[in-house]
């Protein structure tokens, strides 16, 4: 029994870790991002994105930031993606690309 409850133990810290671990971004990331969402249609030509079905415009100075580079490519901005944001008065300044399994 009391191997029972100890492996149990073990076992539910390591699924918190895995979690912690796995909600870890690089330091150009933010604590808590502003906004978040899924992106439902973009269209970077016209500076317009769906996210959430709500709708934006893009800043052309925006900053996409990705979990491999600190600034990376407008083109990376594809529906289905899961994003963090930063908009000021409807216009989006800067993107976080995250992880499909980002809990939001």
């Amino acid at each position: 029994m009391k191997k029972t409850i100890l492996l149990i133990i073990v076992m539910a810290c390591g699924l918190i870790s895995a979690h912690a671990m796995a909600q870890k971004f690089p330091s150009y990331y933010p604590a808590e991002f502003p906004e978040t969402g899924i992106i439902d249609a973009v269209n970077i030509g016209v500076g317009k994105i769906l996210i959430d079905d709500s709708a934006y415009r893009v800043s052309p100075t925006a900053v996409v930031r990705s979990l491999s580079s600190k600034e990376d490519s407008m083109a990376r901005l594809r529906v289905g993606a899961n994003v963090g944001f930063k908009s000021r008065g409807g216009v989006i300044i800067e993107f976080w690309l995250l992880p499909a399994s980002y809990d939001r």
